[in-house]
């Protein structure tokens, strides 16, 4: 994908959303735009690290066939219950029904959240407790009283007495555990932090709902699976009560957490009635048989997959990389053995291991999948990878796929809406002669260099640091030196640090030609004569588009523009928002158009004018005025005293910044509506910082303010510089006498 697509908001999955951010998939709007690009009807889409619908859905909508695996069975539930739901209210029943001991479960798991309403004092149902971690006790209650209704209030003596009957790591914490994993196992004491991630209580709801499943049918197993997940992931202790986000990879409890009723948040997620959705997941080999859209969830291993699918017979592989997710894993790892058996969560067992959830460890699992899967892929097909903006994800997923003999075309960078990469997979990988690190250290950070002078060249402006990256390892992955680092032998440095630091001294070496301005921004140390600002370029290319047409859909306009800008030179959807806002109306929603007064008649009658009452303006102050022919694509008037320039005044419609980086000083004279675009233009170029101090500015609104005043003065002419001039407040004294 040569050209930068923007992410969009698809819905999130029906359960476990908050699990499966929409920033940790492909976004559909990607996914649509890859398959449309790289694939034909009938073709075989995979995305073998499936997170999300979005693949799926924009797979069928093109008449595509879809496999989506995943090693981990906790996704492959999520997305099937978004997009074949079943009705699990008769199932509910059937589980409600069973007996512990005399009682109804039902019965006996809600007699554990009994409580007493906080104002009447009434028997009632506590929906949820409020616990302070470091006191381990409940503060707060929210109950469902007959008389008073839904309630929070403080807790009581008796609601203490009745959490501590529950005994940390009692029975049914042991027998949770054992459904896992063998306690004498190497990662025993990892499970037993995740189950610690549980009050004791809703253990022994969880065990008691667990045990019970299992003597049910097959179909309420499976209609009762979805609802459970999501209750198993809602009544862990990892949620504070105004929903603060829980430190990566970590599975302590808030100072402040939420103890939630387990019976009850199984009964509301199965009330839902489930949605009617046509089709169901096919078997593979009823997928690979027909050449009609179909798709099959595979809850498989990148290997166990290559060995199910024939060879060459994926024309795209379309996926989010995995990334380190230690406790979602660790959880799913749990959940996995409590939803189907020890068995079924077998796989998941060695990400346990926080030696399996560091970077280094990620990139080598990337590339072992890739590996695996390259027989299964098509002379022609392509890999095509959807992720946030995260330097730690374009260095692994850059080096795994070199290491899996994928060459790099193209790597697009927005960075506030992530990277998109595409790579052709090789068949018949090179040989590589190995080199002494040494040499490869410096094959590394000279062509980073050179790529980087390119880059920014080519830009002709300050760049992000993500956006440099992009391009660099663009560079560095159609070239074999990514191929050599990733099978350096084990020594002091790891393949990955040892790229991360040669691509660092090209940076940072004292004869290296770049220049960092800011913590993220660089350019050239000496910049030669470059063409036009990228900023300015986009401007001009948006202009152009709304200018020939009456009309455009928002999204078609955006992309036309990316288009005219591919690979690095990309640019950010800031950019691209500030300029939209700049010259065009939303009719309606999803529609634009140009402003009428940004029409080319409108913006030279306005030149014209302008031009008129600097004229003006300039001979009633007194000043020699001279000006250019009318026919100047940028009008300039200079007003002079005693063969002095005073002003140099450049009339423009535009919010261009070329202009006052190429000359010394003057007066930009500009429409109000390109204010705030110039603003932001201001704010994104470092050099421009130092410039706007020769620089002012001059809004066509304040000229016909001052061109208009009889008393007009040297003192009231200065009030009208600025983007939001003195003259325009209306508390302003305008006389200065």
């Amino acid at each position: 994908m040569q050209y930068f697509v923007p992410s969009d908001d698809p819905p999130p999955l029906r359960i476990l959303a908050e699990a499966f951010p929409p920033g940790a998939a492909v976004p559909l709007s990607v996914a649509r735009a890859a398959i449309d690009v790289y694939s034909r009807p009938g073709d075989v889409i995979l995305d073998p690290f499936c997170n999300s619908v979005n693949v799926i859905q924009a797979a069928l909508e093109a008449g595509r066939r879809v496999i989506a695996a995943s090693f981990n069975p906790i996704n492959l539930l999520a997305i099937e219950a978004t997009l074949w739901p079943i009705d699990a209210r008769s199932a509910l029943t059937h589980l409600a029904d069973t007996h512990k001991g005399a009682e109804r479960l039902r019965d006996h798991v809600l007699a554990q959240y009994a409580a007493r309403c906080p104002r009447c004092g009434k028997a009632a149902l506590a929906q949820a407790f409020i616990w302070d971690r470091d006191q381990n006790t409940p503060l707060e209650k929210r109950v469902q009283c007959e008389a008073c209704g839904e309630l929070s209030g403080p807790i009581d003596e008796a609601d203490v007495t009745r959490a501590r009957r529950f005994e940390p790591r009692g029975l049914s914490f042991w027998l949770l555990h054992a459904r896992v994993i063998d306690r004498q196992s190497e990662e025993a004491d990892r499970v037993s932090e995740i189950l610690d991630a549980y009050t004791p209580r809703n253990l022994a709801a969880i065990g008691d709902i667990v045990l019970k499943i299992d003597g049910l049918s097959e179909a309420d197993r499976s209609a009762l699976r979805p609802a459970l997940l999501a209750t198993l992931e809602a009544c862990t202790s990892l949620h504070s009560p105004d929903d603060i986000p829980r430190p990566a990879g970590s599975l302590r409890a808030p100072p402040r957490f939420v103890e939630r009723n387990v019976w009850l948040e199984l009964e509301n997620l199965c009330r839902t009635p489930a949605l009617v959705h046509s089709g169901a997941p096919a078997p593979l080999m009823t997928l690979l048989a027909s050449d009609q859209p179909a798709v099959s969830l595979l809850a498989e291993p990148a290997r166990e997959l290559a060995r199910l699918l024939p060879p060459k017979s994926i024309q795209l592989l379309l996926s989010h990389p995995p990334l380190p997710r230690p406790t979602f894993w660790s959880l799913s790892t749990a959940w996995t053995a409590w939803l189907w058996n020890k068995s079924a969560a077998g796989g998941l067992l060695p990400l346990l291991s926080h030696k399996r959830t560091n970077w280094d460890w990620q990139w080598r699992a990337i590339a072992s999948a890739l590996s695996a899967l390259q027989a299964t892929l098509k002379d022609d097909a392509r890999s095509v990878m959807a992720f946030a903006g995260d330097e730690s994800i374009l260095e692994s997923v850059s080096l795994a796929a070199a290491a899996a003999h994928h060459v790099i075309e193209h790597a697009v960078c927005d960075p506030h809406d992530g990277l998109r990469v595409t790579w052709r997979p090789t068949h018949a990988p090179p040989a590589i002669a190995p080199e002494p690190s040494g040499l490869l250290s410096t094959g590394i950070h000279t062509l980073a260099r050179a790529a980087a002078r390119r880059i920014l060249r080519d830009r002709a402006e300050p760049t992000d640091q993500l956006t440099l990256h992009a391009g660099l390892f663009a560079a560095l992955g159609q070239s074999d030196l990514l191929a050599q680092a990733a099978r350096l032998p084990e020594g002091e440095q790891l393949p990955l640090t040892f790229v991360r630091e040669s691509i660092k001294a090209a940076f940072t070496s004292a004869d290296s030609p770049l220049t960092a301005l800011d913590p993220h921004t660089w350019w050239l140390k000496d910049p030669p004569s470059l063409q036009t600002p990228l900023a300015d370029r986009v401007e001009l290319a948006l202009l152009e588009l709304l200018q020939s047409r009456v009309e455009w859909p928002s999204d078609d306009l955006l992309r036309e523009v990316y288009r005219r800008f591919p690979d690095h030179l990309t640019p950010d959807r800031w950019l691209l928002a500030m300029c939209l806002h700049s010259y065009s109306d939303e009719p309606e929603a999803g529609r634009v158009r140009l402003r009428a007064e940004d029409s080319a008649q409108a913006r030279a009658i306005d030149s014209v004018r302008a031009r008129h009452d600097l004229e003006t303006v300039g001979k009633r102050l007194g000043f020699e005025v001279m000006a250019d022919q009318p026919e100047a694509e940028r009008r300039r008037v200079t007003w002079r005293q005693s063969g002095e320039i005073v002003h140099a005044f450049v009339i423009t419609a535009t919010a261009e910044i070329d202009l006052l980086l190429h000359q010394a000083a003057g007066v930009l004279v500009l429409p109000g509506g390109r204010a705030t675009l110039l603003q932001h233009k201001i704010g994104r170029d470092v050099r421009l910082k130092k410039v706007m101090d020769a620089w002012q500015l001059l809004k066509l609104s304040s000229l016909r303010h001052i061109a208009e005043d009889t008393d007009l003065s040297l003192n009231t002419f200065a009030l009208a510089f600025g983007l939001e001039p003195p003259i325009e407040q209306p508390a302003t004294q305008i006389r200065l006498w």
